[in-house]
């Protein structure tokens, strides 16, 4: 039967977490960006310029004529052109405006990451964890009896690291939500399908030929994924892990590939010995080609994650599992879409060629999958439970089943 297609999240409702992010947290970025980087005066003065736009000035083209998204991103504008930026989708609206930040600072010509400063801070703040994760995993790693529960150990941090968003919470932040024991963990997941994707990777003798892994925030939380992805390669449950990145910086801590190469850096850079010695693995699966990071401009689109392209299709029917990390990914996945919370997952998200787990601390008024009963206690028990990073969800689908809809363009 297909699936009626609610209306996409908006954010002209005064008090709603999109509103608050539009009209309030955009333009602080924006500003912050400024802040954080030494650019010329034209440069700043076109952030200047972004900042004023957003509350007071309609949607208007691209003007960064050459770009290597120029003619995406023409098809992108054009049904908005005009139109306050509190009127058009959310989703789109946040992509554009990121997209507008890589316009006013010239990215595609001068390469500067505007929120550089952020990312590195990120990992600076946060070598303490670092060391504890990297010890944490040199003793499982190579622990053959104990194999599902490293999986099981390295699916938990690459969830609870995403609680690092440095564009919720700026690195060193004191605000940022923490869990301080497993039974906490397991009390704020809200949908938990671990174990279909543990029996996934751990189903039989031979190693799956591939894994694909959507990247999401830089610091902290790509170095938890980073432990995930050496549990997957170091005890030859895969033989080869995609890393897929944005192709420019995005949502502030979005991870581009040189992320990627800047974070095994900082870990080989350690004095810390499990530390330098996770560094030196992921150097190894790097080097023999086991772990391998790629980007798509897709992923810097606004388009739901039913469009995906061509050439992405075709990589992942190779794929033995997809798995989606973090919150813009997760709205991709929904098409930031007004679903009922209670809807099964699968129902929604079975429209790709290969398996997908979704795992993602909630940070947006949308999700599905999710028990009514749990749905009252965390409300009781947190009335930002849907924004605060506190409460999170593992989702499973088995890939494409013959999903259809009446309303999909």
């Amino acid at each position: 039967m297909p699936i009626k297609f609610p209306p996409p999240t908006y954010s002209n409702i005064p008090g709603s977490w999109a509103h608050s992010t539009v009209s309030k947290r955009l333009p602080e970025i924006a500003a912050q960006v400024i802040e954080e980087n030494q650019y010329p005066d034209e440069i700043n003065e076109a952030l200047t310029r972004l900042q004023e736009e957003i509350n007071h000035h309609p949607i208007r083209p691209l003007l960064d004529q050459g770009a290597p998204d120029q003619g995406a991103w023409e098809e992108y504008v054009q049904p908005y052109i005009g139109q306050s930026w509190l009127e058009v989708p959310w989703f789109f609206v946040e992509h554009y405006f990121y997209r507008r930040i890589m316009e006013a600072v010239r990215y595609f010509q001068l390469g500067q990451d505007p929120f550089g400063y952020q990312k590195a801070q990120g990992l600076e703040k946060s070598r303490e964890e670092i060391r504890y994760l990297s010890n944490y995993f040199q003793k499982r790693i190579g622990d053959e009896e104990h194999i599902e529960g490293a999986i099981r150990e390295g699916l938990y941090y690459s969830l609870w690291g995403n609680q690092a968003d440095l564009s919720l919470w700026p690195a060193g932040s004191d605000t940022s939500p923490k869990h301080a024991s497993l039974k906490s963990l397991d009390d704020h997941l809200l949908a938990n399908d671990m174990r279909q994707i543990i029996n996934i990777v751990s189903r039989g003798t031979q190693a799956l030929a591939r894994v694909d892994l959507l990247l999401d925030n830089a610091g902290f939380e790509l170095v938890s994924d980073l432990a995930l992805v050496d549990v997957l390669l170091g005890f030859g449950l895969v033989e080869r892990v995609f890393l897929h990145a944005k192709t420019h910086p995005t949502f502030v801590s979005d991870v581009i590939p040189l992320d990627v190469v800047g974070a095994i850096d900082f870990l080989r850079d350690q004095s810390d010995p499990a530390t330098l010695s996770f560094g030196k693995r992921l150097e190894m699966y790097v080097l023999s080609g086991r772990l391998i990071t790629t980007s798509h401009l897709f992923w810097n689109s606004p388009l739901p994650m039913w469009k995906l392209p061509d050439d992405l299709e075709e990589e992942w029917k190779g794929s033995s599992l997809v798995i989606s990390k973090g919150d813009a990914n997760y709205r991709r996945l929904l098409g930031n879409l007004e679903w009922e919370y209670t809807l099964p997952f699968e129902q929604v998200v079975d429209y790709l060629p290969v398996p997908l787990g979704a795992i993602r601390t909630l940070k947006s008024e949308l999700a599905l999958g999710m028990d009514a009963t749990q749905i009252q206690r965390a409300a009781q028990q947190d009335p930002d439970w849907m924004v605060d990073g506190r409460w999170g969800v593992i989702h499973f689908a088995r890939g494409r089943i013959g999903w259809q809809s009446d309303t999909c363009g």
